[in-house]
């Protein structure tokens, strides 16, 4: 982690932010406040970072062989100590010979060992329902990976036989979610065939059941993240179309209206960089008025969106693309998804990861592949909606995810937006 010094500002409610980064910080005092030997290497795998409120950081830690996942919570000034009382009260009992709840007052800060956690608080007894599930699908010798981890919110397994091929996969979630994502991959997966030409959505197993986790059909494929070139752009436009589909779809009974672009929003997004980043708070504000100003409301019917329409969440699988991931589908504007995913495209470019032209070949066969399934918003609508998601999703992830290298460049991101704004896009 580079230094932040100029990036982000001192945070006064969390004073101990910066070396809860430092993996070289975390491995001296956790092998200090647990007694553990010594930590040959730590690394930072994962930010969530709410600025003045709360940071929670998961590294990767190697012990002699062994390898482990730590989460680390950091609690304002005096806080910790009864937050750690808290967290053993909770915790899953040890087998081995490390502790799995520490707390390391230097730090101001509460680590658990993965399998403990603080919102997942059955998942050692989900992980051991999840591999007899495995062996029941496959026979003696399966078993699970844990293949995705975010603290406190999902881990996501892979099941599979004694060959390695993959049976299926199980989302595990804290108890507040579970049931919610369980609904909605039922309610849309029945409204795709099987023999649907474009869009596939993986089937939750009849084994599933309330209370349990959740597990759907493995689907095998390539996501489009991992393709350059002609290919990502032809990928691109197979996506878009299934994207197409997939807003024709009827949302999940009882799905809220998405806010993530409403005026309210844009100011909150504006206000956390104005707090986190001053060297940018009059562009940021100033792009929240003009979004403010320009905001039209869409006529047109609310959509079926999918909330997180990331390349990392799409896979090429035969003649179809598999939409993954489906938890924070919701219902709005199809300009949503679309302009989020543009967005995407200017954050990656601005970044220097992704040259100028093929941004606007992979944005142009987007469109045009969504155009041959959907209708497309009009020019200002998808102008707007970009430029919004710049501001309230791509910098505002830069600050939560603490992305040093964009930080960077967050002037440059939020003039982006404006230039959008502006039909200065080229």
């Amino acid at each position: 982690m580079p230094a932040l010094e100029g990036l982000l500002a001192p945070d006064q409610a969390l004073p101990q932010r910066d070396r809860l980064l430092d993996p070289h910080v975390v491995a001296s005092r956790l092998a200090e406040a647990s007694g553990t030997p010594a930590i040959s290497r730590c690394e930072l795998l994962r930010i969530d970072y709410r600025f003045g409120r709360r940071l929670r950081v998961l590294h990767r830690e190697r012990i002699g062989q062994r390898w482990r996942w730590v989460v680390g919570r950091a609690y304002p000034e005096d806080q910790s100590e009864e937050a750690f009382r808290q967290a053993v009260a909770m915790a899953t009992p040890t087998r081995g010979r490390f502790c799995d709840v520490v707390h390391a007052p230097a730090l101001g800060a509460v680590f658990w060992t993965f399998p403990s956690d603080r919102k997942l608080t059955r998942l050692a007894w989900e992980l051991r329902e999840v591999r007899a599930l495995a062996r029941r699908l496959g026979g003696p010798g399966s078993g699970a990976r844990v293949v995705g981890y975010k603290p406190e919110k999902s881990v996501v397994v892979e099941l599979h036989n004694h060959r390695g091929r993959c049976l299926a996969y199980a989302k595990i979630y804290k108890e507040s979610l579970g049931e919610r994502a369980r609904h909605i991959h039922t309610w849309l997966a029945r409204q795709v065939s099987p023999d649907h030409p474009r869009l596939r959505l993986a089937t939750p197993l009849e084994s599933t059941a309330a209370g349990k986790p959740l597990v759907l059909e493995a689907i095998t494929g390539r996501r489009i993240a991992d393709l350059e070139g002609r290919e990502a752009c032809s990928a691109v436009a197979r996506f878009a179309a299934a994207l197409a589909d997939f807003h024709s779809l009827t949302p999940p009974e009882g799905t809220s209206r998405s806010d993530r672009h409403e005026p309210e929003r844009l100011v909150a997004a504006a206000e956390l960089l104005a707090r986190a980043c001053p060297r940018v708070a009059s562009e940021a504000r100033a792009l929240a008025d003009e979004l403010g100003r320009s905001f039209v409301p869409s006529p047109e019917p609310l959509a079926c969106l999918h909330g997180d329409v990331h390349p990392k969440n799409v896979l090429l699988a035969g003649g179809r693309v598999a939409l993954i991931d489906l938890d924070k589908t919701t219902r709005g504007a199809a300009a949503l998804d679309l302009g989020s995913f543009l967005s995407l495209l200017c954050y990656e470019r601005a970044l220097g990861r992704l040259a100028p032209a093929d941004e606007r070949l992979r944005g142009r066969s987007f469109l045009d592949g969504y155009a041959r399934v959907g209708s497309l918003p009009g020019p200002h609508t998808l102008r707007w909606h970009t430029a919004a998601a710049l501001l309230a999703e791509q910098a505002v992830r830069t600050v939560r995810q603490i992305r040093a290298d964009a930080l960077a460049r967050l002037d440059r991101l939020l003039a982006d937006a404006r230039r959008l704004l502006e039909g200065r896009d080229g």
